[in-house]
């Protein structure tokens, strides 16, 4: 499955309240890009990190809409921009 592609099906989950399947996908697509950032300039890395960051805090707080804006409107902007 293409990166967006798992990105829009977070998202699907998460606006459908499959949160424990967003959670495991979510979960194997950081992995994925965690890898992929190994290689970004210093500048990218701290967005992406941050990204990440917010993520991770959404999570955590149980705040999914948040959650799926942040990959929405922050995290598939930076890849399509960072990646292509």
């Amino acid at each position: 499955m293409e990166m967006l592609d798992q990105i829009d099906a977070i998202e699907r989950h998460l606006f459908q309240y499959e949160i424990a399947k967003a959670g495991k996908l979510m979960t194997d697509t950081v992995t994925h890009l965690a890898a992929v950032a190994g290689g970004l300039p210093t500048d990218k890395a701290k967005t992406f990190n941050a990204i990440l960051e917010y993520l991770n805090l959404g999570m955590q707080n149980g705040d999914y809409l948040f959650v799926a804006d942040v990959l929405h409107y922050e995290l598939k902007p930076f890849l399509r921009q960072s990646l292509s």
